[in-house]
């Protein structure tokens, strides 16, 4: 997980240079609106954020990629909301954490005029959610037949043992390939 930010070409390298890193990359969105973010007070703006996105996705191409998002933060109008809906639709993301925003007494937020209905807040975070779900399910099509480096779990699933890839992906062994000792280095096709 890093900040937009600090995901540097140097950084990237690195991440390159080295099997030990997992090919998942969380960086926070928290809104794709300019004008959300100067309110939110981040120092990044949502072209910044895609450029340093496009770039880790040009050299990962089955790399996951995450973000948090906030809805509902004072000020978003429905503009607002549909700029980070249209950067995460163009953008290579395969999940979302979605968070409300929620008020909290002392903060400069609270002290906002323009909250959002709490209505308009949930219906803008299940249409991101349902987003998220989409592009999950596309990066995981995408990675049927592949071959991935994982790690098994100490969990079960059905009959078999489970495992992470080092692109993030849960998977479920077939009893009859793997013996479910945890923290083993496997192989595995994606079917």
């Amino acid at each position: 997980s890093v900040e937009p930010l600090d995901f540097t070409d140097k950084l990237l390298d690195l991440i390159a240079s080295t099997p030990r890193i997992a090919r998942h990359i969380h960086a926070p969105l928290q809104s794709g609106s300019d004008r959300i973010l100067r309110r939110m007070h981040r120092k990044y703006t949502a072209a910044r954020y895609r450029e340093r996105i496009m770039a880790a996705h040009a050299r990962f191409p089955n790399a996951a990629f995450g973000a948090d998002v906030i809805v509902g933060f004072p000020g978003e109008t429905d503009a607002d909301f549909q700029q980070p809906y249209a950067l995460i639709e163009e953008l290579p993301m395969t999940y979302l954490h979605v968070f409300p925003y929620s008020r909290r007494p002392g903060t400069p937020a609270d002290q906002m005029r323009d909250q959002v209905p709490p209505p308009v807040t949930r219906e803008r975070a299940r249409a991101l959610r349902d987003l998220s779900a989409r592009k999950n399910q596309q990066f995981r099509e995408r990675q049927v037949g592949r071959i991935l480096n994982a790690i098994t779990l100490d969990e079960t699933r059905g009959d078999g043992g489970t495992a992470m890839s080092d692109n993030y992906l849960r998977v479920s062994l077939d009893p009859c390939a793997v013996a479910a000792v945890p923290n083993m280095h496997i192989e595995v096709r994606i079917i």
